[in-house]
């Protein structure tokens, strides 16, 4: 049997039992450990699967949510998490906020007198107009339905800015990096973390081992994860892997 006749087959398991090991894809193939390794490294390069410690699983498709969904989804730990993540912003900090509704509710929690502020979020914006803060609003085309700016014009504007740090949300966070569903917002996204001396990732235990349509960055690009509970051991291993801080808000 070929390699993608094999591994059309190892999906067909998978949709059946959800997660297998490596023995069990030695066992209906007869083929060795490292041919089967090999078959779980290419489908997880093509992101149908998530490896996890042993063998694989199918990745957890979160649900796509209008903007005002959004805003109102996990409430409290968002609350915990940008409480936690605002006391990162130091005074005269320069800092990337992106479209995520973790990420805006920092805003709400921020204590610096000084605070020189880029981004792409109308609604951050508008939070952000409420403070002291300088802001710069990147202007490109506008997402009606989740109210952030896209586009060349925004991408080349970043070019102008290095900041000290960037915060940004995401739809999942797994082994594959940081996810989003829409891949203009994913385009921002990736030049955002380029532009920042460290990357703050926010998001909430429910985007752990997730994985959205387009992946815009590795976790090798990541600093530090603030979240509302503590990972799992396999998400744990991950960030050990990669070098990433991971902290958990407390109630």
């Amino acid at each position: 049997m070929y390699q993608e006749e094999r591994i059309e087959e190892i999906l067909n398991m998978l949709e059946k039992q959800q997660r297998i090991r490596v023995e069990d894809v030695c066992e209906a193939f007869d083929v060795s450990r490292d041919t089967a390794r090999r078959d779980l490294v290419k489908l997880s390069e093509r992101g149908d699967i998530v490896r996890v410690h042993g063998g694989a699983m199918l990745p957890k498709r979160p649900e796509r949510l209008h903007y005002k969904e959004r805003l109102t989804r996990a409430n409290e730990e968002k609350q915990r998490i940008g409480k936690l993540a605002a006391s990162f912003i130091k005074n005269q900090d320069s800092v990337i906020f992106d479209t995520s509704t973790t990420v805006q509710s920092l805003i709400r929690y921020m204590e610096v007198e000084s605070v020189t502020a880029v981004t792409n979020s109308v609604y951050a914006a508008e939070l952000l107009s409420e403070t002291s803060a300088d802001i710069h609003l990147l202007g490109g085309q506008l997402n009606k339905e989740q109210r952030f700016l896209y586009g060349p014009s925004v991408l080349e504007k970043l070019e102008d800015f290095y900041t000290d740090k960037v915060f940004v949300g995401t739809l999942g966070i797994s082994e594959q990096g940081l996810s989003s569903y829409h891949e203009e917002d994913g385009y921002v996204k990736k030049k955002m973390i380029q532009r920042a001396d460290e990357v703050i990732v926010v998001a909430d235990h429910s985007k752990m081992e997730r994985n959205g349509f387009y992946t815009f960055s590795s976790l090798e690009e990541v600093d530090l994860v603030i979240t509302d509970k503590e990972p799992s051991s396999t998400m744990k291993d991950v960030f050990e892997q990669y070098a990433v801080t991971w902290l958990t808000a407390d109630k």
